[in-house]
Formats: structure tokens, C-alpha cells, sequence
């Protein structure tokens, strides 16, 4: 016989399932299994006497095969489906679970988040876990699916890089045969470089930053999703990310109700708000914030101006030039103001991005300015000496804005396995 998927059951079939078991209940001449595979639970109900006696074999998360029909019901069984159950008329145990270290049956999560990362093959089992995980999966696809539409060019940069992208000494060294090299903390200077070429283009990619943060917003490991187009500057490409996030946000709300509604969330399209860097330092002052002009934004900063404006993107644009990286453009030099921007969502940094230097004098001005050293940087300066266009990119962080759409406490708990200060495992 053919397996049966828990989601393509039908009324009065024959099935086969292969599938866990989240759950054991019931009297002595009667049980109830809830099982579970990759598509749903459901509940199984066993009447015959030699299977209740395989039952008292059976652990929590042991694998199953299971034959039986599907019969009408009004379950009241929480995950499973309400519509119907199937009566068991065979078990077979495929692989009979040891005693779990976690529960993954539980009804909310309530084991401690250090110790479902230590069992995260187990922990990512639970439903309100996984609904995670594929909102976060909507969100990556629905991020290419935009730009794909709007004729960008996906593009692969490098992992393993020989000079520091944006001038930090936060990086993680390798030994790359004989020589020194580091993990990427950015496709910054790679993504320019075809942006100058093809104009449009986009990436998906995993970076890695080797700054010593403990927070709950901080990994050391981290995907990003990044653009970077030619002809455009700070306004032009600010537009472009509005976009994407109302247009994600739309699709896991048409592609995420279920999961939507395990988390007990009512996600909204957000609206936009756009603030110079000067407004949004006024906005906070006026409220009783202490912040002056020239201070970068604390976590307290970001949740106070989310505060102001709910549901809402908030762009913070034309920021101070010696808080923005080398290759941001010097848009005011006089009144030392870049074309760069910081974006928030959910009360966190979601986003940074800005229009780029696409001159090599002023690039080697700015990197001087930055006390880096030209030289360094010969390759990517180069790069613009040959017909280079201004232009204009940002990136994203897919679990930043995966932990501010869903309201999560922890970045870690919409990370599969992270990588931090104090976790290099599993």
C-alpha cells in the first residue's frame, strides 16, 4: 500500500501512515495516539486488544507505520485535524524512541531555551517550532520571488574573503592554504562590484561576525538577504526595501495562516514612516528620551521610536557621516551628512544600507578619514576607475526580521542552530 500523508486524508480509506508518536492517552481497553508527520497530526484511536499491548511498548516519539481507516470525528485533540480520525488496525514499530531529554509534546514551550538548543533536533519536532521555521521559509522565498520579478540577477559572493569588508577588526580569521583570510562579514564590496556591471542584482548568503555581543538579538552566524542596484541612490533604494517587507509580510500571511495562528499572531501589513536621522533624534528628545545629535541608537532608542509608530517600517536616513562605513557616499560633506540609512520593524534594526562612493578619490578620501588603509582596499578601488555608476544597496537580516515579524523574544529561537559567543553546538 501506498503511504498516506496526514493532510491528504480522506473519509472512509484504506491508509498508511508513517509518522511519530506525539502523543499516548486512554483507559486499558481503549488508547488514543496522536500522530505525527512533515504534514499534520492526527488522531489514532485503538481498540484491539494484541495492539494496546504493543502500545505499552510504545515511547513518546518513536517511529511508527500504521494502517487503519478513516472514520468521522469531532476531535478535541488541540494540533490534530478535528475533522476526522483513523481507527488502527495494524502497528508496526519502525524505530522505538530512548527517553527523551526534552518534552516535544508539551502544549506551549516551556523547557529552557539553552536546553532545547542542546536538543534542537528534538526541539524543532514541535509544532509552534516548526510554524517558525516555515514563516521563515516564505519569507526567504518570497524575498526572491520580489526580486526576481523586478528583474534583479541572483549572484553568489564569496564566503572567505582576504581583506575586511567594512573596516572592523570583528572578523573571523582562517587558515586559507599558506595564507591569512577571513570568513565574510558582508557581501558589501562584492555586491558593488556586479551592481556597477549588471545593475541589478541580489543575494541570499550566510555572513559571519566575530563581535563579543550577548543579547538577544545577536548571533555570530547569520543569513542575509542583500541588494544592490546601479542608477540609484539612498531615496531610490529605500522604496525598494518598503516594498519587499509589505510584499514578504503579505505572503506569509497568505501562505502562513495556520502557523499564524499556532503562535497567536494577527500579523498586519506594517505602513512606512521616513525620518532623517536629525528628525528621529528631535522625535526622542521631545519625548524624554536622552539622545543627542551624533549618537548612534541604542536597543532602547529603536524600541521607543517603534513605540511611536506601530506596525510600522521606520526608516532613519542621512545619517551622520563618522557613523557610517567607508563606502557610504558623502551626501552633505559640509554638514557631514552620508547617504546612509538604518531601517526598524518590530522594535529592532532590521536593516542598513545606503548609496555607496563610486568615485575612487572620494573612496580612498573616506577610507583614510576611517584611518584604513588604501592600499588594502587597491582591488575594490580599482574596480571604479573603469565607468562605474552611482549606486545603491542594503541588506537584511532573514532571522532579525524573522525574530521582529513574529514578536520573538530570542534571535535564537527562530535560528536553527546558532552560532554565538558560547555555542558552537550542535
Amino acid at each position: 500500500m501506498k503511504r498516506t500523508y496526514i493532510k491528504d486524508l480522506e473519509l472512509g480509506k484504506e491508509i498508511l501512515l508513517r509518522c511519530w508518536v506525539f502523543e499516548i492517552r486512554g483507559l486499558s481497553k481503549l488508547k488514543f495516539l496522536l500522530l505525527r508527520d512533515s504534514t499534520g497530526i492526527v488522531q489514532g484511536i485503538v481498540k484491539d486488544k494484541g495492539l494496546i499491548g504493543q502500545i505499552s511498548n510504545l515511547s513518546l516519539e518513536s517511529v511508527v507505520q500504521i494502517k487503519g481507516k478513516v472514520k468521522k470525528a469531532n476531535v478535541k485533540a488541540g494540533l490534530a485535524r478535528h475533522d476526522i480520525e483513523v481507527e488502527v488496525s495494524d502497528l508496526k514499530i519502525l524505530n522505538k524512541a530512548e527517553k527523551l531529554p526534552i518534552h516535544v509534546n508539551e502544549k506551549a514551550v516551556s523547557s529552557e531555551l539553552p536546553s532545547r538548543l542542546d536538543n534542537r533536533c528534538l526541539d524543532i519536532r514541535k509544532p509552534c517550532v516548526k510554524a517558525i521555521f516555515k514563516v521563515q521559509s516564505v519569507i526567504v522565498n518570497s524575498f526572491r520571488e520580489y526580486f526576481y520579478k523586478n528583474k534583479f540577477m541572483e549572484i553568489q559572493p564569496p564566503g572567505i574573503i582576504a581583506t575586511s569588508t567594512e573596516g572592523g577588526t570583528d572578523l573571523f580569521e582562517v587558515k586559507y592554504f599558506d595564507k591569512k583570510a577571513y570568513l565574510a562579514q558582508s557581501p558589501q564590496l562584492y555586491k558593488q562590484l556586479v551592481a556597477i556591471s549588471w545593475e541589478k542584482v541580489f543575494s541570499t548568503n550566510t555572513i559571519w561576525r566575530a563581535e563579543k555581543h550577548d543579547t538577544s538579538k545577536h548571533i555570530n552566524e547569520i543569513r542575509q538577504m542583500d541588494i544592490e542596484c546601479a542608477f540609484e541612490d539612498d531615496i531610490d533604494i529605500m522604496k525598494h526595501l518598503e516594498s519587499v517587507v509589505k510584499f514578504i509580510v503579505r505572503k506569509v500571511i497568505e501562505g502562513c495562516s495556520e502557523e499564524l495562528k499556532l503562535l497567536k499572531l494577527d500579523l498586519k501589513t506594517p505602513k512606512a514612516k521616513y525620518l532623517t536621522y536629525r528628525e528621529a533624534i528631535d522625535l526622542l528628545s521631545k519625548k524624554g528620551f536622552k539622545i543627542k545629535y551624533g549618537d548612534d541608537f541604542e536597543p532602547e532608542a529603536e524600541r521607543k521610536l517603534c513605540s511611536m509608530f506601530p506596525n510600522t517600517i521606520v526608516f532613519t536616513y542621512e545619517w551622520p557621516i563618522e557613523l557610517k562605513p567607508f563606502y557610504i557616499w558623502p551626501k552633505d560633506e559640509k554638514n557631514g551628512i552620508s547617504g546612509g540609512f538604518d531601517v526598524l520593524y518590530g522594535g529592532v534594526e532590521i536593516s542598513s544600507g545606503g548609496q555607496r562612493v563610486h568615485i575612487p578619490d572620494v573612496l580612498i578620501k573616506m577610507l583614510k578619514m576611517k584611518k584604513l588603509n588604501p592600499e588594502d582596499f587597491k582591488w575594490y578601488i580599482d574596480a571604479f576607475r573603469y565607468g562605474a555608476p552611482m549606486h545603491s544597496g542594503w541588506s537584511i537580516g532573514l532571522e532579525r526580521l524573522t525574530q521582529a515579524m513574529l514578536g520573538l523574544d530570542n534571535i535564537r529561537e527562530c535560528t536553527l542552530f546558532p552560532r554565538d559567543r558560547k555555542r558552537l553546538s550542535p
